[in-house]
């Protein structure tokens, strides 16, 4: 009687461990979000809504931004958003920021603004990366990649800029020195411009880097 109790229950255990899909962590050097959202993000496609929290702890609705607005009582200005994708160990996005940060100055009182996200990480390295770096930009926190799952990202940096409309105008991935000046001419072009606003620093011959992969999560210690 003992024996075919046993045997109920082995049966029992190999049944349920062959109906639940494993969770077993992502393959090395690649992040939970990896494969997942959809196809793509394509110029002219609306892009989604979302919220998320500012390094500061405050909200960030995008839709108090562009798009439709909430209601009445929120903010009502629309803007031309950059958002640029990143995580503290990615080289390309080291490489990115000081140039995002000189075209968030040059375009401050024409109606761009400037945000970093970060995929992936907490607060604390965030912060602490943020000031190692002295990055003046605002950073929102996408510690749990829902909304860098919505925008398929999946190498970094990933750089989209947003329309008043809320409309896909740009979708970029990876670095390279020379995409300023694509960047230049899209922005003014939104803004109905048609000579730049910021020119590219005189002399640049640093050689171009690709888009890094992303990787699994990593802990202020650098263990996933």
């Amino acid at each position: 009687m003992k024996t075919s109790i046993n045997s109920i229950i082995l049966c029992a255990l190999l049944t349920a461990t062959l109906a639940c899909p494993s969770r077993a962590a992502p393959p090395a050097g690649q992040s939970p979000a990896a494969g997942v959202g959809p196809a793509g993000m394509k110029s002219g496609q609306p892009v989604p809504a979302f919220v998320l929290k500012t390094l500061d702890g405050q909200d960030f609705y995008l839709r108090d931004y562009c798009g439709e607005p909430r209601g009445k009582r929120f903010r009502q200005d629309r803007n031309i958003l950059v958002l640029s994708f990143f995580t503290t160990w990615c080289k390309n996005c080291k490489l990115e920021i000081p140039v995002l940060q000189e075209m968030a100055s040059a375009y401050r009182d024409q109606g761009i603004q400037f945000y970093l996200v970060n995929v992936g990480q907490p607060k604390d390295t965030v912060s602490a990366y943020v000031f190692d770096q002295v990055i003046s930009l605002p950073v929102l926190l996408d510690q749990y990649e829902v909304v860098s799952k919505k925008f398929s990202v999946k190498e970094l940096p990933t750089l989209t800029v947003i329309g008043r409309d809320a409309v896909l105008a740009e979708y970029h991935t990876g670095y390279t020195p020379d995409y300023q000046v694509k960047l230049v001419t899209k922005l003014d072009s939104l803004l109905g411009k048609t000579a730049p606003a910021v020119k590219p620093a005189a002399g640049d011959t640093s050689a171009k880097a690709g888009p890094a992969k992303k990787k699994g999560k990593k802990t202020a210690k650098g263990s996933k």
